[in-house]
This record gives C-alpha cells, sequence and structure tokens, in this order.
C-alpha cells in the first residue's frame, strides 16, 4: 500500500512537471501532441496556436515535406514535432520558424536552434537522436554532424537522403 501510494505521488509530480514545462498552451498545441502521441501525424505546422497543416511519414520526411510545401506558411510559424534531431532544427531554422516544440529533443538540436533565436520546448530531452537499431548515431544526424551553417547542414541532409534512397 506505501509503494502505490509513493507511486501514486510520483505519477502525479511528473504529471504537473510536464504540464509545466512543455512550452506553448493552448488546445490546438495540446490537441497536435495528442495527433503525434497516437501516431496521426509526425509534424504539424501551427500559427497563431491555429493547426494549419499536418504531415506524416518517417524520420525528417515530414518536415522537410512540409518546408518544400508550405515555406510561406512556416515562416514564423510554429512546429510540433515527434523527434527533432540536429537535422530536422537545421529545417525549421531554413524554414524560419519561430517556434518549435518536440515530444524528444537532442541537446544537439536545442543548442542549434537556440543559437538561431528558435524557441524550443520539449517532452523529452536526449543526448543524441540514435537510428533505428539504436545501435548508432541516426545516419541522417551523422550527416550533419559538425555543419553549423543550417543551410550548408540541409544540404548535405537532402544529398545523404538522395544516396540512401538510391540503395533502396
Amino acid at each position: 500500500m506505501k509503494k502505490y501510494f509513493i507511486f501514486s505521488i510520483f505519477l502525479c509530480l511528473c504529471l504537473l512537471l510536464s504540464a509545466c514545462c512543455t512550452g506553448r498552451k493552448g488546445t490546438e498545441y495540446d490537441k497536435a501532441k495528442q495527433l503525434i502521441r497516437e501516431g496521426k501525424a509526425e509534424c504539424i505546422l501551427l500559427r497563431e496556436g491555429k493547426i494549419l497543416h499536418i504531415e506524416k511519414g518517417r524520420g525528417v520526411s515530414p518536415l522537410l515535406a512540409m518546408s518544400k510545401k508550405y515555406d510561406r506558411e512556416m515562416a514564423g510559424g510554429e512546429i510540433v514535432d515527434k523527434i527533432i534531431g540536429r537535422a530536422a532544427a537545421a529545417i525549421a531554422i531554413n524554414g524560419k520558424v519561430k517556434y518549435v516544440h518536440a515530444l524528444i529533443i537532442s541537446e544537439d538540436a536545442v543548442e542549434f536552434l537556440k543559437k538561431h533565436d528558435i524557441s524550443c520546448s520539449w517532452d523529452l530531452k536526449v543526448k543524441r537522436i540514435l537510428n533505428r537499431t539504436r545501435t548508432d548515431l541516426c545516419p541522417l544526424e551523422k550527416s550533419v554532424e559538425g555543419i553549423h551553417d543550417p543551410v550548408k547542414a540541409q544540404k548535405a541532409l537532402e544529398a545523404k537522403i538522395r544516396q540512401m534512397m538510391k540503395k533502396k
């Protein structure tokens, strides 16, 4: 009984901490986060707290597609994304978004975004974004590692994606 009580208190504290430290508030931000958690979206573009566009897909492809299709709307907008690493951060920076929320974000992405004056928040911050088997760094993250110019980073990312597509 005592363990259950302690666990309940711990769970309540985690929920309270999560609610007060996850960035933007409001029904549309909450809805965006929930759509991603439920697997109904991977990347969502908002403007002034209203959902404009929803993208699905794997990896950075939803954010990259959004940057190509909705580049004008993206500028000054807000992004809610499943996972943001340095590669995705470069896309957000080049898209001139003003705010990013990630369910999972890397320390490197936070630093990169903040260096370019983009506010960000997250549910979980990790040291690095790993590959799907969790045995090494994500190959897209490797492609932008050490590149400080977001335009050059995105070009390196797109070149890596083209290379990976040729192998399929």
